[in-house]
């Protein structure tokens, strides 16, 4: 199930949160809103590739470990949508990470998912860049 957070006080760029961890991604939202962004959550796979299709986010942030389909099939099919918004990918410590077509679509690599901080440092590098780049890049690649 997806839920959506698009009040008109959120002007700033659209955000999809794909994230399997419903309280997680709770706490994410808010934190994401208060800082002014317009977020989407999904809480699979097939959920956020639909969120891309309707909401054209300009960042999406996805769990590495998402229940269903896998991160890769998520951030290959946004690729395939046409989506050109750079992924902030969420994960623990020695989990495994996305495929390598995948990764290249990956601006930052959060290995604690919990480090509000870090996130937030990553999600402005992210949009600094597209901004800069004047849209985001063919493919980010931090491997």
């Amino acid at each position: 199930m997806a839920h959506a957070l698009t009040g008109s006080s959120h002007q700033g760029p659209q955000v999809l949160l794909v994230d399997s961890d419903i309280d997680r991604s709770k706490q994410l939202r808010e934190h994401l809103s208060s800082w002014g962004f317009a977020v989407t959550v999904a809480h699979d796979g097939y959920s956020g590739l639909r969120h891309i299709m309707s909401t054209w986010p300009e960042l999406i942030v996805v769990d590495a470990e998402l229940k269903g389909w896998s991160s890769s099939v998520v951030i290959d099919g946004a690729v395939r949508l046409g989506s050109r918004a750079p992924v902030i990918m969420l994960t623990d410590q020695g989990q495994n990470m996305a495929s390598r077509a995948s990764r290249r679509r990956v601006i930052g690599i959060i290995e604690n998912p919990n480090s509000i901080s870090e996130l937030r440092a990553v999600m402005m590098n992210a949009l600094s860049k597209v901004s800069t780049e004047g849209g985001a890049g063919e493919s980010f690649d931090i491997a």
